[in-house]
């Protein structure tokens, strides 16, 4: 469980170095949603990082999802490991939304996710593909990018 304490302090860091467009929001009231799909690995640690903050005024909230049918009022995507014979094609719908993906699964960021975890020791680290951010309209602050490990995606 550690681990993952870990890992939704970062979820909800990533939130305070990444600028989304404001069509990311239906309008200024919106909620931060930070959401996952699949397997909630979290639990309620997330739910305790996450308690009463907010994120460029809006609240954060933690959306825990099924399936892709409100994928659209992410700003954030956890997508679990069990996904894994998904990803692909979840992947290639969200290329059209500004939504920052993260996981932890294996070669994610070489799939064309955005953020992967991965334990170095017994630290959590990341990867980084910034051209993946950026493609969507996200922009990412060189503070993050200075702490991650940067994943640059052969096309």
């Amino acid at each position: 469980a550690q681990e993952y304490q870990v890992k939704a302090v970062f979820l909800y860091n990533f939130a305070n170095f990444i600028r989304w467009p404001k069509s990311a929001f239906a309008n200024r009231y919106a909620p931060f949603n930070s959401c996952i799909l699949g397997d909630d690995p979290f639990g309620k640690e997330i739910d305790v990082t996450v308690d009463n903050e907010k994120v460029n005024g809006h609240h954060v909230k933690i959306q825990r999802l099924v399936n892709m049918k409100k994928i659209d009022v992410c700003q954030i995507l956890f997508i679990s490991a069990f996904k894994k014979s998904q990803l692909s094609d979840i992947l290639t719908f969200l290329k059209r939304y500004p939504i920052l993906t993260v996981s932890d699964s294996d070669n994610f960021v070489i799939q064309g996710g955005m953020i992967q975890f991965f334990k170095q020791g017994k630290q959590v680290r990341f990867y980084i593909a910034p051209e993946i951010v950026k493609k969507v309209g996200l922009q990412i602050s060189a503070n993050l990018l200075r702490i991650a490990d940067i994943v640059h995606r052969q096309k």
